[in-house]
């Protein structure tokens, strides 16, 4: 067979897959929450493997730094910052034109969560922090979805299914996230291409199995490239677990996970969190005109230069300011044109 009827003839020949698998991709809805290196990946994967719809959220733009392995991207989108949920949406179409994409660029909060993941079937993690992997591990518990964990930093990762209905969920083995201070990150450890493409190869093949109805993975399974490690660590149910046990959703509810000020993954980049109403685009770009340098608005976000600092104001009131790692002086400079 040639041509669009033939996309997925090397996956129906699968055993395990098939036509009636083909089918439940075909009419699944899939949150990829997290568009950077495990994120990017995963998208392009399920992607190609005819997931129905994909809903695609990303706080971040595109950096110099993610082109070392975040799949979706080319040096186009890093030189003009564009939003990696744009750009993976602009380069997912060209892989597949026949899955529908629901763009998010946002912040996932417990404020737009339950908004965005409108009948999603399954959730992969594609993100960078443990806050939003804990108030989405919230969400799959109460809506009974699966969740696909993944987390990869240096040369090693680590993949999970969360599957509420049958079996523990995150916080019975992690009860309450790692110290952010102590935890590493690709900033201060680095990461290996290949180790990101390995990790979110797994999360994708967990995704595909769940959805066609294959026997997931159980507990946590190790990879370490470099050192040519690999363990599985077992995972049970805990009963008295706060969150799928008693059913008490704190993330999920903000009692949790506030909004901060946040050094970005990547490194080099401060967010700082929306601190009152969406501010009109319009008229801020009015205001700053004369006051800062390359001024620039798109349907997105505004953005311009002051004190050698890249900054990016979003419609939805956060902002990224790339160049710097010291939150202060990020406040400052947002003080100094946007106002406190």
């Amino acid at each position: 067979m040639t041509g669009p009827s033939s996309r997925y003839d090397r996956q129906i020949r699968l055993a395990e897959i098939g036509e009636s698998g083909q089918q439940a991709l075909r009419k699944a809805k899939v949150a990829v929450v997290g568009l950077g290196a495990l994120g990017s990946v995963a998208a392009d994967l399920l992607a190609r493997a005819g997931i129905g719809e994909l809903v695609l959220i990303d706080r971040d733009v595109v950096d110099w730094s993610n082109l070392q392995r975040q799949m979706l991207y080319v040096e186009k989108d890093a030189a003009n910052a564009v939003s990696k949920a744009d750009a993976a949406l602009q380069r997912l179409r060209q892989i597949n034109s026949e899955v529908r994409c629901h763009l998010h660029a946002v912040d996932l909060s417990h404020q737009n969560l339950i908004s965005i993941m409108q009948g999603v079937d399954l959730i992969v993690d594609g993100t960078d922090n443990f806050a939003t992997r804990y108030l989405l591990n919230d969400y799959a518990v109460k809506h009974q979805l699966p969740y696909v964990y993944a987390g990869v930093v240096s040369t090693y990762g680590m993949v999970a299914s969360i599957q509420p209905q049958s079996g523990p969920c995150l916080r019975c083995t992690y009860p309450e996230p790692p110290d952010a201070s102590q935890a590493p990150t690709c900033s201060s450890a680095g990461v290996l291409g290949p180790a990101v493409a390995v990790i979110a190869g797994m999360a994708s093949a967990e995704a595909i199995k769940i959805l066609v109805g294959g026997e997931a993975l159980h507990g946590f399974q190790y990879f370490d490239l470099w050192r040519n490690q690999f363990h599985a660590m077992k995972a049970t149910r805990d009963e008295n677990c706060c969150c799928c046990g008693k059913r008490e959703f704190d993330w999920l509810l903000g009692k949790q996970g506030s909004p901060e000020t946040q050094i970005m993954c990547g490194g080099n980049t401060v967010q700082i969190p929306a601190q009152k109403s969406p501010p009109d685009l319009v008229q801020l770009e009015e205001k700053l005109t004369g006051t800062v340098t390359a001024l620039s608005r798109s349907t997105q976000f505004l953005r311009f230069t002051h004190r050698n600092l890249d900054v990016l104001i979003f419609a939805d009131g956060r902002a990224l300011l790339r160049g710097t790692e010291d939150p202060a002086l990020a406040r400052t400079v947002l003080a100094e044109t946007v106002g406190s």
